[in-house]
Formats: C-alpha cells, sequence, structure tokens
C-alpha cells in the first residue's frame, strides 16, 4: 500500500512539472537544464524522512507517529525509518499506518558491528531511493545515531536535524563528549523538546543557539475524550480495586531513569494517610522484577497492581485519581502530557521554565528523589476533591494552549520548509 501510495503521489508530481514545462516553451521556446531541475524541485511536495532509534514503546514514538500522521500532505510527502526490534513492533505497523512509506533498517550496534555495516549501507540506498530532502533523526538518548548521519551526508539529503528525548544529566567522558560534538556539528540543526531539555544538553554537548531550536512536545487532544463509565468499572473489577475508592498510578516505561523506586517508596505514608487507596503500575522494563519485589517487601501486593506494557494506556489513566510521574531528571513527557490532556491531577519531580506543570496551578512539583515529597503532594489532592477537579481542568487547558501537537508540527512544518530556500 505505501508502495503504490509514493508511485502516486510520483506521478502527481512529474505531471505538475510536465504542464509547468509545457507553458514555458511555449511562452520562451526554450528551456534549460537547469530551469528544467529547478521547475521539478519546486513543484513538488518536500520528502522528510523521519527515523528513530527506538528499544521501547514510549514517548518518543508517540510523538513521532503523531508527526507522521499530521505533517501537511499538500507540502510534505512523509517517510519512515524504524529498527528492527520485537518491543517496537507496534510502532513499525503504526508508522507503517501514519507515513507515506516505512522502512525497517536498523544502522545501529544492536546487531553486532558486521550486520551494522550492512544496514547502514541499506539505509544509505533507500534514502537515495526516496530522494529525502530532510531527514529529522529521533534519538531515545544523546548518544548514537553516527552512522546514519555520515549515510545520510553521503545520500546527498540536503537538512538533517536531530532530537534527543534525553539530554545529558552530567559531564559526559571526553571520548563520549568529543563524539557528540562532531556530531552536533555535522547535522543542520539541532531540536530539543523543552527549554530544559535544550538548557540541558548546552551544559554538557556543544549546542549552537543560532542552529538550535525548542519545540515543546505535545498530544492532540482530540485523542483523548472521556472514557465510558463502564469501561473504568470493568477495569476495577479485572483488578479487584473496589469501587469508589481512589487510584494512584503512573504510565511509563520500567527503567532506571524513571524514578519509580521514589514512587514505590511513597506508598506506604499515601496508604497510611488514605488507607484505602490502590496503585496502578502500566508499563513494563527492565526493572519490573525489582519494583514487584520491593512492593512485596513492604506489604503492599494487595493494593499494588502490575498492568504490563497497554498498546492503549488511556483507560487506566483515567481511572487514576492522581498521576505521577517520579522521574528524577527529565523535560516534557508525552506521557505526562497525556494524563493532563485527560484532565488527571498530576505530581511530578522535575520542572523548570516552559514546563507543562506550573505547580499548584496544573498539577505539583514534588522535590526530586524525594519520596516524602510525593507523598505529601498525593495526599493533598487525594484529600481534596474540589483541588483535584481544578488541577485536571488546569492541567488539560494548559495542554490546550502551549502543549498541543497542532503547535509541534506547525513549528517542525516551518523548520523543514526552510530547507528549500537553503
Amino acid at each position: 500500500m505505501s508502495a503504490r501510495c509514493f508511485v502516486k503521489h510520483a506521478n502527481d508530481s512529474q505531471r505538475v512539472t510536465a504542464e509547468y514545462t509545457v507553458m514555458t516553451v511555449k511562452q520562451t521556446g526554450t528551456l534549460s537544464a537547469s530551469m528544467t531541475r529547478n521547475v521539478a524541485a519546486s513543484n513538488r511536495r518536500l520528502r522528510v524522512l523521519l527515523f528513530t532509534n527506538s528499544v521501547s514503546m514510549g514517548g518518543m514514538e508517540t510523538h513521532v507517529i503523531l508527526l507522521a500522521r499530521d505533517l501537511d500532505r499538500q507540502k510534505f510527502e512523509v517517510f519512515a525509518i524504524c529498527p528492527e526490534w520485537t518491543p517496537t513492533d507496534a510502532l513499525q505497523s503504526m508508522l507503517a499506518s501514519a507515513a507515506d512509506a516505512c522502512a525497517v533498517i536498523t544502522p545501529d550496534r544492536r546487531w553486532g558491528t558486521l550486520r551494522q555495516i550492512g544496514e547502514t549501507a541499506r539505509f544509505y540506498r533507500q534514502l537515495r531511493e526516496w530522494q529525502i530532502d530532510v531527514l529529522h533523526m529521533h534519538s531515545t538518548t544523546y548518544r548514537g545515531q553516527l552512522w546514519a548521519l555520515l549515510a545520510a551526508r553521503l545520500a546527498g539529503v540536503r537538512s538533517i536535524y536531530v532530537t534527543e528525548h534525553l539530554a545529558p544529566e552530567a559531564q559526559l567522558p571526553p571520548v563520549q563528549r568529543w563524539v557528540r560534538n562532531l556530531f552536533s556539528a555535522a547535522v543542520t540543526g539541532i531540536v530539543c523538546v523543552s527549554q530544559k531539555n535544550y538548557e540541558a544538553r548546552r551544559a554538557h554537548v556543544y549546542t549552537p543557539a543560532r542552529r538550535t531550536r525548542v519545540v515543546n512536545n505535545g498530544v492532540d487532544l482530540n485523542d483523548f475524550n472521556p472514557v465510558p463509565e463502564e469501561t473504568l468499572a470493568a477495569l476495577r473489577q479485572q483488578y479487584a480495586i473496589p469501587q469508589h475508592v481512589p487510584v494512584v498510578g503512573t504510565a511509563v516505561r520500567f527503567e532506571p531513569e524513571k524514578g519509580l523506586s521514589y514512587f514505590i517508596d511513597a506508598m506506604p505514608a499515601i496508604r497510611a494517610a488514605s488507607p484505602d487507596a490502590h496503585f496502578l503500575m502500566v508499563g513494563d522494563g527492565t526493572l519490573r522484577a525489582e519494583l514487584e519485589a520491593r512492593v512485596a517487601q513492604l506489604g503492599l501486593k494487595d493494593c499494588v497492581h502490575f498492568t504490563g506494557f497497554q498498546g492503549d494506556p488511556r483507560p487506566f489513566v483515567s481511572l487514576m485519581d492522581v498521576f505521577v510521574l517520579p522521574v528524577p531528571v527529565g523535560s516534557m513527557s508525552i506521557g505526562l502530557l497525556e494524563a493532563m490532556a485527560m484532565e488527571r491531577a498530576v505530581v511530578m519531580t522535575f520542572g523548570g521554565e516552559g514546563e507543562a506543570v506550573v505547580h499548584g496551578k496544573s498539577g505539583f512539583c514534588a522535590t526530586p528523589r524525594s519520596p516524602e515529597s510525593i507523598a505529601e503532594y498525593v495526599i493533598q489532592v487525594l484529600h481534596d476533591s474540589g483541588l483535584k477537579q481544578a488541577l485536571g481542568h488546569a492541567a488539560r487547558q494548559r495542554v490546550a494552549t502551549q502543549f498541543s501537537t497542532q503547535n509541534v508540527t506547525r513549528e517542525l512544518s516551518a523548520l523543514y520548509l526552510h530547507a528549500r530556500t537553503e
């Protein structure tokens, strides 16, 4: 289906170019080769490739899917490449639906150096075949994608942008810092998902202000309509959560950087203040067994429910009275924005200029790495239904005005279109 769509788009472009060429020849009697190339380039849509090095399903993947879906097809042809990796099979299928064409190529080290060489060659050939104008690389961290960058440059891609969805929080080792500085110098531009992300990157890696742009993450409010009451009731029954008892939870990858141990260590204090409270842990990852063991050690197995990975976490988040994001160092979490779009009262542990949560207005900013602080704000919300409702309403309004996917698409579209004038 994607291949046929691409051919149709190419034929449309050729038809417009041919018509324009005939008209010009009639008027001038001649048309140079350079004019022909310029006419073709100006009439066809810009070809944008979204490339990820994903290792799991999370906020970055949601961001890329929404971008592939929402870019204006009057201006862009949208292509996507993601790695071959079982935990991201869902990403492959969703990108194949959202983009005009999608390929599975893995130009990184996860399968070993020999295969990396072959996959990088495939990446190069695919970019040449698609005649990509703009490559936007999305990286889970501030490492990797160097081989993909080199292949793209050799393939003649004019504009290459990178978004590193996690910035370094400390000084990098000298060699790693030197390599990343070279990487930063070689790309056309850097996109940071928030002001805090930009500040963290600038503190530890070469981040030229003139070539760096902050484009806040966003979600589409149209994707977050109220979940039917019968669905919520069925979830309570499935996980043995009594009706009308408060639910506190999170939806995030179970990885070390997410700070989930601080949330679990806050649970005894929350439970002491609200003895009937239950907890939902939505997600999966390398720390799941360790987190489950800690819950058992605290004697909370009966009230803490691990749901595993959920392709659609919205019903689970809608069940929560308080959504907790205990990430000690982070920025502009898609999961946080989704919870806010669902009018959840949120407690998070990172903040700063430009962030979604304004302390005391659209949520609470607890002290990072402090179970006591997390518990304090969760308890405050659970004991004040008026506060919970006000925070939830303000959270959705904050997303609507500042953190919508429409804003993201508009700003990135302008960035991509700049490639035509370079």
